[in-house]
């Protein structure tokens, strides 16, 4: 199955690739206090492949807590599209499915998930395992756009 969006104004497109039905898969509600103040419903699936179009210039990246991962909003219309961990060909993430309007995942019960009891690398490991690969469509969104900053 293929599900597309993107953010409120279109510079960012996704495109999520799953074997699971929107149900079997689930969406999860982070109860973190960005994710919260965001209104984020995330999905990821392992076994996936996650493709986000768009240019550098038009994400801006946050780290926050134990800056594990970078948060990417939109930085013409402020959606909360991605977050994701790694560099390279080995890039996962967890996609906002309320955020790019997937209309298919909109009416799926939530999951509310705590992960604040989690340690650093606990927290890495869980997003090696559970997220989904991830692709940039772009060529300047790549290993550089990723490293530290």
């Amino acid at each position: 199955m293929l599900h597309t969006g993107q953010c409120h104004c279109g510079k960012i497109k996704t495109s999520f690739e799953t074997q699971k039905t929107p149900e079997a898969l689930g969406v999860r509600t982070c109860q973190c206090a960005f994710c919260r103040r965001q209104g984020a419903v995330n999905i990821s699936d392992g076994q996936g492949r996650t493709t986000i179009e768009g240019s550098a210039s038009d994400l801006h990246r946050y780290r926050f807590g134990l800056k594990t991962a970078d948060f990417l909003i939109c930085r013409h219309c402020g959606t909360y599209v991605a977050a994701v961990i790694g560099e390279g060909d080995q890039i996962r993430s967890t996609i906002n499915v309320v955020g790019l309007r997937m209309s298919a995942f909109l009416s799926v019960a939530e999951a509310p998930m705590d992960y604040e009891e989690e340690t650093a690398d606990q927290r890495i490991a869980r997003r090696f395992e559970k997220w989904t690969p991830t692709i940039f469509k772009d060529t300047d969104l790549n290993a550089s756009f990723f490293g530290p900053h």
